[in-house]
């Protein structure tokens, strides 16, 4: 009765080793990155205004490598989540963000008014730096967004003139699950 039980729970312990490791292999992650210039233009600081980042404009997440790689199409797209955001000074070599006082970044399809908060930066975050990490709702599921003929990602700020023209990256990690 023993062994049964020990057998028993071996081959338990190895379905649920196979089915984790096959979940796991379902996983990618896709990297999107972007980039803007600031114009020593003033930001008014009352109201959000949207910062021009044209790869967000409209993208296929289907067109990356990491899914091409996979041999997917959208409809393999299952659940997916935004895992990071992140905003890196490029030019000048000394610049700072510290123009920027609030950041929200959205997801939408295409032409369509609807559209999910993905990421924003926390209120009283030091930006006197070159690079921020925004916090992201990695509970909010996007793969609507994905499955998309054209997803769009938004960033609108609120914030003062820079001291001088900055140019700054945006990269946006999404981990996506297939279905294969």
């Amino acid at each position: 009765m023993h062994a049964r039980f020990i057998q028993s729970l071996t081959i338990t312990f190895l379905a649920l080793t196979l089915v984790t490791a096959c979940d796991s292999l379902r996983t990618i992650y896709v990297d999107v990155t972007s980039e803007t210039t600031v114009d020593t233009l003033p930001l008014n600081s009352t109201v959000f205004q949207p910062l021009g980042f044209d790869n967000f404009a409209s993208f296929d997440v289907s067109s990356s490598a990491e899914f091409e790689n996979s041999d997917a199409s959208k409809n393999n797209i299952d659940e997916s989540y935004v895992t990071g955001f992140v905003l890196e000074v490029t030019a000048p070599d000394d610049g700072t963000l510290e123009f920027i006082d609030a950041l929200e970044v959205f997801m939408g399809q295409g032409d369509n008014d609807q559209r999910t908060r993905v990421a924003y930066l926390p209120d009283n975050t030091d930006t006197d730096v070159d690079t921020l990490y925004l916090t992201v709702y990695d509970d909010r599921d996007i793969s609507q967004y994905l499955r998309a003929d054209s997803t769009v990602i938004e960033i609108e700020a609120k914030g003062r003139t820079p001291d001088q023209k900055t140019t700054i990256q945006a990269s946006m990690t999404f981990a996506v699950k297939l279905q294969l």
